[in-house]
């Protein structure tokens, strides 16, 4: 063989060798490219899988205690507005009160996580309790939840983890603190609420196989709830405190540690709940991630071979739980929202409530209240108007209205309410319509008319009554709103919580108004009492003075004995008479025309035409009453003796007139005789001439003129009557 075919082959054979190593070169560096590949990428995905698992450890314990935090807020909202109704009552009122029943058992049922609201005296015994009424016999001084309170004030405290002993369901107290006037210890209001409401919740969280979620006590690392649940509820597995209390020296808020629970290694995550001494515990094996990552180890070994396989393998795993991790975030942002506005919603709605029922319980002005109770309406269902109506016992009018915008309030005169709202005013029964422009009333007329341009037409309606104690409905609260279905269940629900209070507060403005009036009627009759006692005797003196005045001049006058018991007794009847007329308007005023009409009706003929009395209505005041009334006497008794009256043929005519003047009512009356006997000048003077001239003159001041003419006695009296000073008496 030549030279040059040698030096080819070897050259041939030097560069086979030479791509046979390159080869095995590059076969064993693909070789350890895809161990070392493998290899790191089974240890970053170990580490990943453990990252993924810290992350939702942390996501959980934030979620679940942000959402426990916020459930204890609305808790704390509960007892203090408990803590408010029951203001200024007494336990034994408490015991018995029925609206404050009916409004602790409204508030559980608008609250799913809370299983019973109580109220408890310092010794512990259950006073109200919003489960049942009456309420039944029950202590619970035994409790952490009591004892701790009554050693001091703990703010909003958790208490241990019991079996219910009606219901053996696992629950817990959380109780509140509650004080009387001296700042002592005065009982506690207090909520249990249910585990399986926890367990429900904490069921929905995503968590990796052998997670555990536990809400504990930090000063003690007492568990209050744990999921998954034992078998009997309360055998919670224990937290290991040494580990814990050393992670929360680190980080006192929320944090990362590793501990051993019944022999196994575990690795958990825990945030404190708000700012009580609460911690949310999420926890999972430390050993968690192996399962799933020798399973992708596995299929990454089988394809080891084909490293573009397993890369695009490892590449789309990554792919899918990054995606995965993305949308479980979502997941939990948007429950972590929704959950959040709802609380904040119910928040709201508490607060006011509890605002106003705070308002309520301190007015008692009819209007203010009225006022406060349809604002506080308007707000909870986010109503553009409300107004309340009157019973029908009071014409069903519309008392008090508020309207936004004000062009509502033509739209809504025009409705029937009373139709509209029957049921609610008849039957106390709430009425809710969600477009009362489709609706009709009973006699299938549509409730409202069509929209135009510059009248709204009102479409959603909420009436609902406010029932007293008694059963009356006292009026009725009606909302509406341009919207079609702006109202529901939950409006209802805080409505009827509302018309409660609403309640209470009438009843207690109308106690106060009933009081006022009954004291002031009091007043009234006292006073009363005491000037008819002091008129009585008054009364009683001046009658006695005028009968021993009456008995000296007719003792004087007399002649014999039969003509002094005569005119005594005739004068004594007249006396009796004018009293008689007085004591029928109460000694204030007698009619001068039933003085006249008692003393002259036995000399008057069957035609009416003997006597003729012509004058308007006088009522005398009872200090001219006696002595005009014992003048008419004298001259009635002298005319039936010696004047007009002695004879078939006379006649007497009295007139008088009045005129209001500055100090009272002048009074000016003619005694006229005539057709009687003729008449002559008297050569003495009688008991008569003296009364119409001393007494008249000194107790009236009045003018007496007596002219004794041939043809008959005319007699002219002029006089001013006092106004009566006796008051009028009242109802």
């Amino acid at each position: 063989m030549r030279p040059e075919s040698i030096s080819l082959s070897q050259k041939r054979r030097r560069r086979s060798l030479a791509r046979g190593r390159l080869t095995l070169f590059m076969g064993l560096f693909g070789v350890a490219f895809i161990l070392l590949t493998f290899g790191y990428i089974a240890w970053e995905q170990r580490n990943r899988l453990i990252q993924r698992n810290e992350d939702d450890l942390r996501n959980a314990a934030f979620f679940l205690a942000d959402h426990t935090a916020r459930l204890l807020e609305v808790t704390d909202l509960t007892l203090k507005q408990a803590a408010a109704l029951m203001q200024g009552q007494s336990w034994d009122q408490i015991e018995t009160s029925k609206p404050l029943w009916q409004q602790l058992h409204a508030v559980q049922a608008a609250l799913p996580f809370i299983e019973d609201v109580w109220l408890n005296d310092p010794s512990g015994r259950l006073r109200l309790t919003s489960e049942q009424f009456p309420t039944p016999s029950s202590n619970v001084s035994g409790r952490d939840a009591f004892s701790a309170q009554a050693a001091g004030d703990q703010g909003l405290f958790i208490g241990e983890p019991i079996l219910g002993r009606v219901t053996k369901t696992p629950t817990f107290m959380i109780s509140r603190r509650l004080q009387n006037g001296s700042a002592e210890f005065g009982g506690i209001a207090a909520v249990t609420v249910s585990l399986s409401y926890f367990y429900d919740y904490w069921s929905k969280i995503r968590l990796p196989k052998g997670s555990r979620v536990a809400l504990l006590r930090a000063s003690d690392a007492t568990v209050i709830a744990q999921y998954p649940p034992p078998p009997d509820g309360l055998s919670f597995a224990p937290i290991d405190k040494s580990a814990f209390d050393t992670a929360l020296g680190s980080a006192s808020q929320a944090g990362l540690y590793p501990f051993i629970s019944m022999g196994q290694e575990r690795a958990g995550a825990y945030r404190q709940v708000g700012a009580m001494p609460l911690y949310l515990n999420v926890s999972m094996p430390e050993d968690a991630y192996w399962t799933p990552w020798f399973v992708q180890t596995r299929l990454y070994g089988a394809f080891a071979l084909i490293a573009l396989f397993a890369l695009l393998a490892l590449t789309a795993l990554a792919s899918e739980q990054f995606h995965e991790q993305a949308a479980d975030a979502a997941l939990l942002e948007r429950q972590v929202a929704l959950r959040t506005s709802e609380l904040r919603t119910e928040t709201a709605a508490l607060e006011i409530l509890n605002r106003t029922g705070s308002v309520l319980a301190a007015e008692l002005d009819l209007d203010r209240i009225i006022e406060s109770v349809v604002n506080a309406g308007i707000e909870l269902t986010e109503a553009q108007f409300g107004a309340f109506f009157c019973g029908a016992s009071q014409g069903g009018k519309e008392h008090y209205g508020k309207f936004e915008p004000a062009g509502l309030r033509d739209t809504f005169a025009a409705l029937n309410i009373r139709d509209i709202g029957a049921p609610a005013f008849q039957e106390g029964k709430a009425v809710r319509l969600d477009n009362i422009a489709i609706e009709q009333g009973h006699d299938g007329t549509p409730f409202t008319l069509d929209a135009t341009s510059d009248t709204p037409v009102i479409r959603s309606i909420l009436a609902v009554p406010v029932v007293l104690r008694t059963g009356e409905t006292h009026g009725i609260l009606v909302f509406g709103h341009e919207r079609a279905g702006m109202f529901n269940r939950r409006s209802e629900r805080l409505l009827a919580g509302l018309t409660a209070q609403a309640a209470i507060a009438l009843e207690n403005s109308r106690l106060y108004r009933n009081a006022q009036s009954e004291i002031e009627e009091r007043k009234q009759a006292q006073t009363q009492q005491s000037l008819l006692i002091r008129e009585l005797h008054h009364r009683v003196k001046n009658t006695l003075a005028t009968v021993q005045a009456v008995v000296g001049a007719t003792a004087r006058s007399a002649v014999s004995i039969d003509d002094f018991y005569q005119a005594f007794v005739g004068r004594i009847i007249s006396l009796a008479n004018t009293h008689s007329l007085l004591t029928e308007a109460v000694w204030q005023t007698a009619s001068l025309r039933e003085i006249l009409e008692k003393e002259l009706r036995p000399y008057n003929d069957t035609r009416g035409e003997r006597i003729v009395l012509n004058g308007p209505a006088v009522d005398l005041p009872s200090e001219a009453a006696v002595p005009i009334g014992m003048a008419i006497h004298e001259l009635t008794t002298n005319a039936a003796k010696y004047g007009a009256l002695s004879i078939p043929g006379g006649k007497v005519a009295i007139a008088w007139e009045a005129e209001p003047v500055e100090d009272g009512t002048r009074l000016k009356l003619v005694w006229e005789e005539r057709g009687g006997p003729g008449v002559s000048a008297p050569t003495r003077q009688g008991f008569g001439s003296r009364l119409l001239h001393r007494v008249l003159a000194t107790q009236l001041n009045a003018k007496v003129e007596l002219d004794f003419r041939p043809k008959g006695l005319r007699v002219a009296i002029d006089a001013v009557l006092k106004q009566a000073r006796f008051p009028e008496m009242g109802v």
